[in-house]
Order: C-alpha cells, then sequence, then structure tokens
C-alpha cells in the first residue's frame, strides 16, 4: 500500500516534541507525516514542512509584522488562516489524506479552525487539552474528531500523552487507510431532510417514502449543527431537492437563546438562493431547547417546560417569539428564486405540541400563522392540512409536494 500523507498541527515552539512523536507514529504505520508549524513564536530554523513564516504568508502576512503589529486575536486568526489554507492548498492538489492537530486553548483554536476548512468526510483529528468542556466552538458543523488529551502536552510524551496521542495516530491512520469518503453519485435523486426526536416519526416516514421510489435521503438532526451543515451541503450542490421538516434552529437563531442556535446564521437561506425544490414545515418552532433545568435562563423558568429527558429541557417559546420567527421564516424564503411550498400540520408540530401535549398552546401557533401568511410572498404556496406533523398522511403531502416541484424544475 502506497503511504498516505498526514498533516500534522501545531505551535512547534511549545509542542515540538509531542509534534515529533505523532510524526514517529505515522511513519511506524508506513505514512507520511507534514508537519505544519502554527505557533507564531518559534524562531528560524524549525525542521517542519510548513514554518511559520509560511503559515504567515499565506494568509497575507510577513510574520515579523504579524507579531509585532497584531494582538492575540489577529494573530491567532492570521495563523489559523495560513494552515487553513495550506490544507485546502494539499487536498485540492491530490497530495493529503488526513490531518492531526493538537493543542490547548490556543493551539486547539487555530489547529481546528484549520480543519473545518476540509470537506466533511476528510479524516480529521483534534488532541485538545481543553476537550472536556464545550467543544461547539471547535467542531462547528464538521465531522472533526476530538479527544481530550487527559494529561497536558507540555514537556514532551509521558506515559498517559504517550497513549492517548499514539491512539489518536491509530484513528487517523484506520481513517485514512480504511475510512469511507462521501460519494454522490447523483445529485438530482438526493434528498436533505431535517429531523429531531419530536418529528422522528415523520422524518422516518418521508426517508422510507423517498427510498421506495429511488431517491437517496440525508437526514440532519436540527440541533445546531445539523442544520448549519445542511445549509453548507446545499450551497456546495449536493441536493436535487430538500425537505425542511423541522425548522426549530430558526426560532433559537431569531431568539439569540437555546442549545440548537445554529452554529453559523442563515438557517434556510441556501436552498432558496440556489433555486433547489424546497418543502417547508414548522417542526419544532413552538418551543426553544436548553440542557438540564438549571441551564434554562431564570427569565423563562415560569413558562411551560418539559424535560425531553434529563440533560434537555424543552421551554414553549412565546407568542412574540413565535410571531418573528415567523417574520424571518417569510422574509428567508421570499427571497427564494426557485420552487417553495409550505405545509402545515394543524394538529401540531411536535410530540409535545400536539393538542393536549404537554407544550401546546393554540394561541401561539397562531400568531406564528397569522404572521407567516400575512408576511409570505403570494407565490410561495402555504398549504394547510388537518394532521399532526407525525401523521403518515402528513410526511405523504410533503413527499408528494417535494417530488411534485422536483418533476416541474426537470
Amino acid at each position: 500500500m502506497k503511504g498516505k500523507r498526514i498533516a500534522i498541527i501545531g505551535t512547534y515552539d511549545t509542542k515540538a516534541l509531542e509534534m515529533r512523536y505523532v510524526a514517529e507514529r505515522i511513519a511506524s504505520y508506513g505514512h507520511e507525516g507534514i508537519l505544519i508549524d502554527a505557533g507564531p513564536l518559534t524562531g528560524p530554523g524549525t525542521p517542519v514542512r510548513y514554518p511559520n513564516h509560511e503559515v504567515a504568508r499565506k494568509a497575507g502576512w510577513e510574520l515579523e509584522r504579524l507579531v509585532k503589529e497584531g494582538n492575540r486575536e489577529t494573530i491567532m486568526a492570521a495563523m489559523a488562516e495560513g494552515v487553513g489554507a495550506i490544507l485546502l492548498e494539499l487536498f485540492t492538489g491530490g497530495s493529503l489524506e488526513g490531518a492531526i492537530g493538537m493543542g490547548g486553548n490556543q493551539g486547539s483554536s487555530i489547529a481546528a479552525t484549520a480543519m473545518r476548512k476540509l470537506p466533511i468526510g476528510f479524516p480529521k483529528v483534534l488532541v485538545s487539552t481543553v476537550a472536556s468542556g464545550n467543544i461547539r466552538p471547535y467542531v462547528g458543523e464538521t465531522d472533526l474528531m476530538v479527544m481530550f488529551s487527559v494529561s497536558d502536552l507540555v514537556g514532551g510524551p509521558n506515559p498517559v500523552s504517550r497513549s492517548i496521542l499514539g491512539n489518536a495516530v491509530a484513528a487517523i491512520v484506520g481513517m485514512v487507510e480504511k475510512g469511507e469518503p462521501i460519494r454522490i453519485t447523483e445529485r438530482s435523486r438526493t434528498v436533505a431532510l431535517t429531523a429531531l426526536g419530536n418529528t422522528e416519526a415523520a422524518a422516518s416516514r418521508i426517508s422510507a417514502l423517498l427510498k421506495e421510489k429511488g431517491y437517496e435521503v440525508i437526514t440532519f438532526h436540527a440541533s445546531g449543527a445539523g442544520g448549519t451543515a445542511m445549509e453548507d451541503l446545499i450551497e456546495q450542490g449536493v441536493f436535487g431537492g430538500v425537505i425542511d421538516l423541522t425548522t426549530h434552529e430558526l426560532v433559537e437563531e431569531v431568539v439569540g437563546a437555546g442549545a440548537y442556535v445554529p452554529v453559523k446564521p442563515g438557517r434556510l437561506t441556501k436552498a432558496p438562493a440556489k433555486g433547489v425544490p424546497l418543502v417547508v414545515s414548522l417542526g419544532g418552532l413552538e418551543y426553544l431547547c436548553f440542557g438540564p433545568r438549571e441551564t434554562i435562563p431564570r427569565r423563562l423558568r415560569k413558562r411551560k417546560i418539559y424535560m425531553h429527558n434529563p440533560l434537555n429541557a424543552n421551554v414553549k417559546a412565546s407568542e412574540a417569539e413565535m410571531k418573528k420567527a415567523a417574520y424571518e421564516l417569510a422574509k428567508r424564503l421570499n427571497r427564494g428564486r426557485g420552487l417553495i411550498e409550505v405545509l402545515i400540520p394543524l394538529r401540531g408540530w411536535s410530540v409535545y405540541g400536539a393538542p393536549g401535549g404537554p407544550l401546546y398552546e393554540p394561541e401561539g401557533n397562531e400568531a406564528l400563522l397569522r404572521t407567516l401568511k400575512k408576511k409570505l410572498k403570494p407565490s410561495i404556496p402555504i398549504r394547510e392540512l388537518d394532521y399532526h406533523i407525525n401523521d403518515p398522511a402528513f410526511a405523504s403531502a410533503c413527499v408528494e409536494a417535494l417530488l411534485r416541484m422536483m418533476e416541474k424544475q426537470g
């Protein structure tokens, strides 16, 4: 087997011994480690493929000027941009099969930001001293694999870090040797779909119906990262159609609160902009998600609350918040230049929001619908259906609407 090329990203001034250890472990498997120094303070003559001054130049800086004129934020952003540019250059040139980064707060931020430039499906691993906390800023909407280093990465490998780094190398080697790249064989027959546990029954039925008709379905969990990842893939031209069944992330985006705020703003923007046939529904738009009960902001604790599980609280959105979500939904769909249809299940938009459910408040639903009808341009049809969102008949209606639009578009 021909050796694979794996980028090794770190700040060489503080992580030289760890980076060299990782390179040795990669070489022991018959592969090549490409050392990239992301540290702005390493001196000249560093034995790496890409020294820090080259990294800085990729971001449009001379290293000396960057260190002299830039503050910490500017320096880190520039080094991350430079490493990302190198990774993309190697990847697009067919000279890179994997990437592994390591670091503390700063090194992890630089490496993660750079590796997020690589496409979904490309092998990428981060070993971080801060991975036991909130890692969303590092992972974003990508498939970056993150490992907690357990011990600090200072002073060279120790019995613990040798094991962790060795396992990380084994993981990246396994990915580059045996991993499965994303293969989209026919874009026109690939459909994106959004779901949450509250709309899973509908999503499963929609997926089954589409697969019966020969379509490939990629479902995204509407938990902030999932919706953002879908938007990115829509922009890349992966899908021939979209059923955005579960638009829950939009209410958290416009309210600016909740555990599922999109990683990047812009839910429900890419399909309209690209003219991809789009069916939209209102799954989960009537509540906000938080973590354990104690994470709910005090100002919201008098609202209706239902614990989805011990780590996930569903909090009823206010009427004003739902109207705001409707206004933003209409605004984004109105910019569309393709075929769009909105399907509204009148008997509830989630398991908990059904009549008799713990989060059922018809006044908020009605306020959202009034706003949506008022603001949505006449060329976008709204169909109100006397079903719950998880009713099989509603799933069938979503599939019928999408296939009709896809056929019309050709």
